[in-house]
């Protein structure tokens, strides 16, 4: 798709090609005393119209090509092909034009010719290499943006999916009961919800966290939910040492487990488990929550979560990032595959 031309683009357009046309017309009679007519006429012409037309169609011939996706590596000989190719065939036509105007027809100087195919492809290299780099600056910005609101929106409605009124019912309930039995639980299930209320609101501030402190989170989550389902639901976990330390989308792992307890052991009168893998393996992070129970089709909006996972990851990964959920060997396996970006050091856990 070209995206269409707005007004800051015609602005640099005429100010860069025109300062250009300036700087070369200035150039010129400053080392041409006596100059001749067809000189200042195709300095104008090619310079102030021929190149500002020529990239304006080279804009629209990147963008419905896909240049603009292309890795850097890939797109560099293209611009490279175009540059040299276009500073040819001007300064072939310029050649042309001086020869045939020229009362006294003779070979054009080949000075004259290098430093006229100089002139042509500095020109169009540096119209290039600005467009690549603002194209990129306004894509990335607009990127960040569309991230940090999507990220905004995914944490409030994890935050919502885990401390939810009924989620804070429950542990008050179960607090009630703490509190005459076993005052001590009561209030280590106090510290342990405050925590996770804590860290569940600082997430809002970023994007990635340590996978160390993601799963001290878990652990906090899953301590509460022990108390409410007591011999119910058992933990398993297996957690590469090399992946403490990789940085991962905030809240994911949560809400994968979050999810796997609500549609999985919560509808198991005898309870379940809940196992929880990370690997690291060919620069790529492997996360496996698996449930109790088979696979089945997401009432409603329950598989809201999932989906708000998956947008999170394209806009922090692109394609290189993904999220799936299957029946594996009797279990409800949610897979998620990211590449390795690490962060600072991780911490015990």
């Amino acid at each position: 798709m070209i995206p269409p031309a707005g007004r800051l683009y015609w602005i640099c357009q005429a100010a860069g090609w025109g300062s250009f046309l300036a700087y070369v017309l200035i150039a010129y009679l400053a080392t041409n005393p006596v100059y001749q007519p067809w000189d200042i006429a195709s300095i104008t012409f090619f310079n102030g119209v021929v190149c500002p037309v020529l990239t304006h169609r080279l804009r629209a011939w990147m963008h419905a090509h896909g240049w603009m996706q292309l890795p850097a590596r890939q797109l560099w000989w293209r611009c490279a092909v175009f540059a040299i190719g276009s500073a040819f065939v001007l300064t072939g036509t310029v050649a042309l034009g001086i020869i045939v105007t020229s009362s006294a027809p003779s070979p054009v100087p080949v000075q004259a010719i290098a430093g006229i195919f100089a002139g042509f492809l500095w020109a169009l290299a540096g119209w290039l290499t600005i467009y690549y780099v603002v194209h990129v600056r306004r894509r990335r910005d607009a990127l960040q943006v569309e991230l940090h609101m999507a990220a905004h929106e995914a944490e409030l409605r994890a935050l919502r999916a885990q401390i939810n009124p009924h989620f804070l019912f429950n542990c008050l309930n179960s607090l009630r009961h703490l509190i005459g039995v076993s005052p001590d639980r009561a209030q280590a299930m106090v510290t342990s919800l405050a925590d996770l209320l804590r860290y569940s609101l600082d997430a809002d501030r970023r994007d990635l966290a340590p996978l160390s402190a993601e799963l001290r989170m878990v652990d906090e989550y899953l301590g509460l939910e022990r108390v409410r389902f007591e011999e119910r639901l058992r933990v398993e976990r297996v957690v590469d040492p090399a992946a403490l330390a990789v940085l991962v989308p905030t809240m994911l792992l949560q809400s994968l487990v979050d999810n796997a307890i609500k549609h999985g052991i919560a509808e198991l009168v005898q309870g379940g488990v809940v196992r929880v893998e990370a690997t690291v393996t060919n620069d790529h992070l492997t996360l496996r929550v698996r449930n109790t129970g088979a696979l089945k089709p997401a009432p409603d909006r329950a598989g809201q979560g999932l989906q708000n996972a998956r947008d999170r990851l394209r806009l922090l990964y692109g394609g290189a990032a993904s999220l799936s959920l299957k029946d594996a060997d009797g279990m409800t396996e949610a897979l998620v595959r990211i590449p390795v970006t690490r962060g600072a050091a991780a911490q015990p856990v």
